[in-house]
């Protein structure tokens, strides 16, 4: 990437980069570009704190949330690899207590690690002791000992319902069946191994020095970023506890798209690097699949494999293209926010397709706002409502029955809208559709609790 026309390239992606970056309030950005086995290009953008002037370099640690999930994924196939597990085995095979939990739309027998690899075994997104606006997060213990609050919520196989309480169990799992804590497991039998040296599960053992800080969006009202709180993961650490930085992804995504010939250590034989990167699940028109850890997005005739992170102050995406032997890593010291995911893609498909100009960027938020049915008993609860550390949901009654779940121009990236909300007898709604379907709440006063968030009532004119 040293040629003239290399140069103008790279110096177009910083350009893109650094207006994406200012156009959404992004601190600090980290941005690299995988090829092979090697960290072909860096950039850092903005700042590490607000205030500091020092800028992300690829050593610079964030939290990177959910992208936790591949390596949880990677220690299942490990295991399988040895003989230890089947990935088509049921859950209560290796956690007899979940005997307990509530079949509500499935048998619990049915409940496999590979479905809950892939999101796809309809179980709740949150354990019920999980408290995401209190930063709250249970101890394993604690998740056993409240196992019979757990459900099956919507039928396994029927939709894509993510659950970080899922890959909670999965790091549990690791745990029994290997004699060691899950983490301990990752570090010695992953991390060790491709070097990965700077990437932690304890927060005490980041250096000042590459620290870096997250931040939250404005609260209702104001227009100012705030600090955003740490909380452990404790019993969901498999979930999404891990902190590392771009030098050791890069050693991550190299070993993702190293091909059998190839030098280096390999964690998995060719067998099982391929069926993790198949798609047990594919959405309608074959734009998304669900693999075991990862996501499958088709660009064009291309497929990507990546996964996204979203956790308080931190918002990250990884993203690769095995046959290119190509990644990108984007760390941000904000969330929630939009552009992690778009910018991973975009990147990519600008080094592969050889772009000669990036799309543009825009801020503009636009959400479907459906009509109101003046009549309904329920256009007592219509408004726009909050939630920590920065999600916005719009209610609106559309019939006597039915709440629908919209987006806000104050919030580009959403959480649980767009969905609908359908009455029960007693007067609690359940959810139909996106992150929250199969689950259940019931507004008071104001206010409601939905997948570990307490929304409330922040604005009624739109009643």
């Amino acid at each position: 990437m040293s040629s003239p026309d290399s140069n103008d390239k790279i110096q177009m992606w910083v350009d893109y980069v650094e207006e994406v970056r200012l156009a959404h309030r992004i601190p600090g950005i980290a941005v690299g570009m995988v090829c092979g086995s090697e960290l072909a290009w860096f950039q850092g953008f903005g700042e590490t704190e607000i205030g500091s002037g020092k800028v992300p370099d690829e050593h610079s640690v964030f939290r990177v949330a959910s992208n936790t999930k591949t390596f949880t994924a990677m220690s299942l196939m490990m295991l399988q690899e040895a003989s230890m597990l089947s990935l088509d085995d049921p859950l209560l095979l290796y956690i007899p207590e979940f005997t307990s939990a509530a079949g509500i739309a499935g048998d619990l027998e049915d409940v496999t690690l590979r479905r809950m690899t892939a999101h796809h075994a309809g179980l709740t997104t949150e354990h019920p002791a999980t408290d995401w606006d209190g930063n709250l997060f249970p101890a394993m213990q604690t998740m056993l000992d409240r196992i019979d609050e757990v459900e099956v919520v919507i039928p396994l196989d029927s939709a894509w319902k993510y659950s970080n309480m899922a890959y909670g169990f999965l790091g549990e799992v690791v745990s029994r069946l290997s004699g060691q804590s899950y983490e301990r497991f990752v570090e010695s039998e992953i991390l060790s191994i491709l070097g990965m040296g700077e990437t932690t599960f304890d927060n005490a053992m980041v250096s000042e020095e590459n620290r870096v800080v997250g931040y939250s969006q404005p609260s209702p009202g104001s227009d100012a970023l705030r600090l955003a709180p740490y909380s452990e993961l404790n019993g969901l650490a498999s979930a999404g506890q891990m902190m590392t930085n771009v030098a050791d992804l890069t050693k991550w995504l190299a070993h993702a798209v190293r091909f059998e010939s190839d030098d280096g250590p390999s964690l998995v034989g060719t067998r099982s690097r391929r069926e993790m990167l198949h798609p047990a699940y594919l959405n309608d028109g074959w734009t998304t699949g669900q693999c075991v850890g990862w996501r499958a997005t088709r660009s064009g005739e291309r497929v990507y494999h990546g996964h996204g992170g979203g956790i308080h102050g931190f918002g990250t995406q990884t993203m690769f293209h095995g046959p290119f032997q190509t990644g990108v890593i984007v760390l941000t010291n904000l969330w929630p926010n939009p552009v992690s995911v778009s910018l991973a893609q975009n990147l990519l498909d600008a080094v592969i397709e050889d772009w000669d100009e990036m799309p543009s960027v825009s801020t503009e938020v636009t959400h479907e706002l459906p009509a109101s049915d003046k009549g309904s008993k329920l256009r007592e609860h219509g408004g726009v409502y909050y939630t920590e550390p920065g999600f916005w949901m719009r209610l609106t009654a559309v019939s006597d029955d039915e709440l629908h779940m919209g987006g806000h121009e104050a919030s580009p990236y959403l959480l649980h809208a767009p969905a609908s909300a359908k009455l029960m007898d007693g007067g609690s709604f359940k959810v139909i559709g996106n992150r929250g379907a199969g689950e259940t709440f019931a507004i008071q006063d104001g206010e409601f609790r939905l997948g570990g968030f307490r929304y409330r009532l922040v604005d009624d004119k739109c009643k």
